[in-house]
């Protein structure tokens, strides 16, 4: 059987003309706000059902790519695959405004608190392992210009990776 990896990544754009305060985000966030809420999905463009990405061993996919001002509220990726050792084969890469090397370069389990590749259930407010594997980022990422984000598959099995919109 073919070995699959799926992985679900919601991104939560939020434009804005200018920056939060970082230490008022918190207490801000039942208030108005005047921004265009985006999401970044693997949604199935045909009408069906197949809301993955599939990432070949050495392929790369790109998550986002979206022009700014934003910033990024949210990211969720859930992974179901055979291989053990996906939370380090999987890396992460983002890119702020024309940054030709990545300011976040990470395993996908290392920047979402797993260090050492297992899987275990925490919540904090920063980040939070749910249940089915349900990894999810918290942290604002704004950025001026230019965002981008990838997953890289460096490990020898394929796989895929799918990002999903709710």
């Amino acid at each position: 059987m073919k070995t699959l990896l799926l992985a679900a990544v919601v991104l939560a754009v939020t434009l804005q003309s200018h920056a939060q305060d970082p230490g008022s985000w918190l207490s801000s966030l039942p208030q108005p706000k005047s921004y265009v809420q985006k999401r970044a999905s693997s949604y199935d463009r045909s009408g069906g059902n197949d809301d993955y990405r599939e990432i070949p061993a050495g392929g790369t996919l790109t998550l986002l790519d979206e022009s700014g001002p934003a910033l990024i509220s949210h990211i969720w990726i859930t992974i179901a695959t055979h291989d053990p050792q996906h939370l380090k084969a999987l890396v992460l890469r983002m890119y702020w405004d024309g940054e030709a090397t990545p300011s976040v370069e990470a395993p996908v389990g290392d920047f979402f608190g797993l260090g050492l590749g297992d899987y275990f259930l925490y919540q904090s407010l920063p980040l939070a392992v749910g249940a089915d594997k349900a990894l999810n980022c918290f942290f604002p990422m704004p950025f001026q210009k230019h965002g981008r984000i990838t997953v890289t598959n460096e490990g020898s099995q394929k796989g895929g990776l799918f990002l999903l919109q709710h």
